[in-house]
């Protein structure tokens, strides 16, 4: 992938979410505590677990594994531009469970920063039951988004 392009969710999947919230808050504040994997779980309380396992700074290659849904994750970075953009891949339950891709952008604006999230779900149990999945993505993404706004303002405070 050269500099111009941008990594993105799979737009053919079974299912898509898009969701966005303003966060009154500079994008060095959203973007510490979003990059901070293994302190997801101090303000995600669905996500038990979570952890880098790749030493230094998140760069493309990165591996984490989380839990999230019951559901043991690994995911892997594909694009890191600091305090602008965070796109990784992962696969939950397994190499024939879920294959997710996520996007966070951040968006300077005069409030402080639009937080954008965007994450698509494919895999034979999407295909079994999209309609659940596309529900269970649609709050997910849109009560993390609540929360990091929280967090951040909280901290920015």
């Amino acid at each position: 992938m050269t500099e111009a392009e941008e990594a993105g969710i799979d737009l053919s999947a079974p299912v898509l979410s898009r969701h966005r919230v303003t966060v009154t808050a500079s994008a060095e504040t959203v973007w510490r505590i979003l990059t901070d994997v293994d302190a997801w779980t101090t303000w995600l309380p669905e996500v038990p677990y979570a952890r880098i396992e790749t030493s230094g700074p998140l760069a493309p290659g990165s591996v984490f594994r989380w839990s999230a849904a019951g559901m043991e994750i690994e995911s892997t970075i594909v694009q890191v531009r600091s305090r602008e953009r965070l796109v990784w891949r992962g696969h939950g339950g397994g190499p024939d469970g879920v294959i997710g891709v996520h996007v966070w952008a951040l968006t300077p604006v005069d409030a402080g920063v639009q937080v954008s999230t965007e994450e698509s779900f494919a895999g034979p149990p999407v295909d079994a039951d999209p309609a659940s999945f596309q529900e269970g993505l649609d709050v997910t993404l849109a009560d993390w988004l609540e929360r990091l706004k929280r967090t951040a303002e909280q901290a920015a405070a």
